[in-house]
């Protein structure tokens, strides 16, 4: 739990950074903007992870290694690692920090409407 909140934290000085270098002043409407870029990106970066380590690509890359692999090269294609292989490591606390940025733009803008 404490590494979650310290990686939030991080994110969070992370986005302020951006926001001070970019706009060049702190306000809500540029927390805004830079924490939904962040937080967007983050999440997606976690998605398409969870995508690849679930095996979804695999037979794609099995057949395009099949078809375009010249036949020298057979024995070595098929020693290769599939992308479900290489990407071994847990994405849901990936998905979780990028969902936490979009939940603290989701404040944000309420307190901008409100």
């Amino acid at each position: 739990m404490k590494k979650k909140i310290v990686s939030f934290l991080v994110i969070q000085l992370f986005i302020f950074i951006i926001m001070f270098i970019t706009y060049g002043s702190l306000t809500l409407t540029s927390y805004i903007n830079i924490s939904f870029y962040v937080g967007g990106s983050i999440t997606f970066i976690g998605l398409m992870t969870y995508v690849v380590s679930g095996g979804f690509f695999d037979i794609f890359v099995t057949s395009t290694r099949r078809v375009f692999t010249p036949k020298h090269m057979k024995k070595t294609a098929n020693e290769m690692r599939l992308p479900s292989e290489v990407f071994s490591f847990p994405v849901k606390p990936i998905v979780i920090l990028g969902l936490s940025c979009l939940v603290s733009m989701a404040i944000a803008l309420v307190v901008y409407y409100a």
